[in-house]
């Protein structure tokens, strides 16, 4: 019986340390992407591939295909079709076109470890200036991004996954 509850102990500890390296693993990976997401930020080198977007009144639009790229610079915001109908009308339809005059700039940390950057385009005296405000997770590759207008009206929201952008 002594036998049997010691080969009993030893496996459960021997199952729980492959568990907890397991876990610890999993954890420095998502650091590891986590500081590799930062730095492309910090480059200004990256493109946040959105999974889901939503209109100033809450209404979920058609995601596909809809991406923000930043590379120095020039910034490229690019909405799925649901954005240019006749029928929505709101500012972030003028968000199509490149802009090669964004300014990118970190804002603060949270104290909950959450940082924020702001991309404001400016694109000339022609046509007006955008805000969006971007909130990267603690500890993941997930954004949260809030678009405004010129007036600092809110026009949507978006959620997604940034990627460093390929030399």
């Amino acid at each position: 019986m002594k036998r049997f509850m010691l080969l009993l102990l030893s496996a459960t500890l021997l199952s729980g340390g492959c568990a907890s390296q397991k876990q610890a693993s999993a954890t420095h990976a998502g650091h590891a992407a986590y500081r590799t997401v930062l730095a492309a930020l910090e480059s200004q080198r990256f493109v946040v591939n959105l999974d889901e977007v939503y209109t100033r009144k809450g209404q979920k639009l058609d995601s596909h295909q809809s991406y923000l790229r930043m590379q120095g610079a020039f910034a490229e915001f690019c909405f799925a079709p649901d954005f240019f109908t006749p029928r929505n009308g709101h500012i972030m339809s003028r968000l199509r076109m490149p802009d090669e005059q964004a300014d990118f700039e970190k804002i603060r940390t949270k104290r909950n470890g959450d940082i924020q950057f702001r991309i404001r385009s400016r694109r000339g005296w022609t046509e007006t200036d955008c805000d969006c405000l971007m909130t990267l997770y603690h500890d993941s590759d997930r954004v949260y991004l809030e678009f405004f207008d010129y007036r600092g009206r809110p026009e949507g929201t978006a959620k997604g996954v940034v990627r460093p952008l390929k030399e």
